[in-house]
């Protein structure tokens, strides 16, 4: 199975916001509709979709924040009908390499919900690590690129 990361367009934007995580997860990541909508008044957050083979199975929000000059995963999700099956680990993998080729990052953000531990288990067994700072309740993880290896 091959996974890739494609921007989302006039194409395919319909086919993201009718991606939707499980009910309980519905708390930890903000809809597709609304990624997308704020992507439209934060010219920096840059709306892909994960995809396995042809079919779009995930979302991301990612790009340079302006306010710290970092580059982040605003947003991450696999819809709920992929759960399960690998493509949190895969899709992750592809989003980081996808950004590597485009920044050229020295490391890479993101926060998650304290009570996402699924999530958050997901992104330190990538090399995420918890830099001690918070975004709002959220604590803030780092990888450093030096180090990732997608062999995880």
């Amino acid at each position: 199975m091959k996974m890739s990361v494609k921007e989302i367009t006039e194409e395919n934007w319909i086919d993201a916001i009718k991606l939707k995580v499980k009910k309980e997860q519905e708390g930890f990541v903000a809809s597709n509709a609304i990624s997308l909508a704020q992507s439209k008044f934060h010219p920096f957050l840059e709306c892909y979709g994960i995809f396995a083979d042809e079919k779009m199975i995930g979302f991301s929000a990612l790009g340079i924040n302006p306010e710290d000059n970092k580059l982040w995963i605003a947003r991450h999700m696999i819809d709920e009908n992929s759960q399960g099956q690998g493509y949190g680990k895969k899709g992750l993998k592809a989003v980081i390499e996808f950004m590597n080729e485009k920044f050229k990052p020295k490391e890479i953000l993101l926060d998650v919900e304290e009570n996402n531990e699924i999530a958050t288990k997901l992104y330190v067994k990538a090399g995420f690590k918890p830099t001690g700072e918070k975004h709002g309740n959220s604590p803030i993880y780092k990888l450093d690129m030096s180090n990732y290896s997608a062999d995880y």
